[in-house]
This record gives C-alpha cells, structure tokens and sequence, in this order.
C-alpha cells in the first residue's frame, strides 16, 4: 500500500494533499475536502491484485477517476464530462444532450456504488440532477 500513497501524494504534491496513513493501513475509505478539492478514496483488490480508486474534483479542472494499484500502474476510470456537443439541428442537439447527461448519470451511479456520496454542484449539474 506505500506505493498507492507515494503515487496519490506525487499527484497531489503541489497542494501538499496525502492519504492519511491510517486509511492506507487499514484500506479505509474517506475522502479529501482541502485546498479546492473534493477527493473521495476507496480500497478493493480484483484478479490483478489490490488498489485504490479516487475522484478527484476541483471547479478549476476536469474531474478526475483514477485507480491506482498495489504494483505501480495506474488506470483512467470514467470520469464527469465537463463538455456537451452541441449542433445546429435541434433534432442532433437534443440527441446530444440526452446522451452527455446518459454517460454522465452512468458516472454517477458508478461512484455511488463505489460509497463515493459527496458531489460537488458542477458534478450534480453535469449529471442533470439540479437544474
């Protein structure tokens, strides 16, 4: 688990943001609210061995879901689209809509699933569940 934490604090270093070390002993979830971001962190081990995942977000990026495993590697997990397509036929807009706030509630239930339960408005926004 010292590496999944060396990887999260590398990522994290110019806000100085860490997991604590209890968490990464015991792989308990938790979450992050510091310096602008909301980070939300859970362990699980799969066929390929053990990990971390975490949602990342700030209101001056992209969301980030990331998982990081016990060897080293790192994976891309789906994550908010902060950018809808848009079009001139109202017919292909509307169609693009549905689909962004689709993929987007299809992230939302991910992260719920995940124990993930604290959303930031962009996120609540981007998914379609405020208005």
């Amino acid at each position: 688990m010292n590496r999944i934490g060396e990887i999260f604090a590398k990522r994290f270093e110019h806000w100085n943001l860490r997991i604590p070390e209890e968490d990464l002993a015991e792989r308990r979830s938790g979450f992050i609210q510091d310096k602008g971001w909301l980070i939300q962190y859970c362990f699980g081990d799969d066929e390929a061995g053990e990990y971390m995942d975490y949602y990342a977000a700030h209101r001056m990026t992209d969301d980030e879901h990331i998982r990081i495993r016990a060897d080293g590697s790192v994976e891309s997990l789906p994550a908010f689209s902060s950018m809808r397509l848009c079009s001139k036929d109202p017919e292909e807009d509307r169609r693009l809509e549905e689909d962004y706030y689709r993929y987007n509630r299809e992230v939302a239930r991910m992260l719920v699933e995940k124990g993930f339960d604290k959303f930031t408005i962009n996120m609540m926004l981007s998914a379609g569940l405020i208005e």
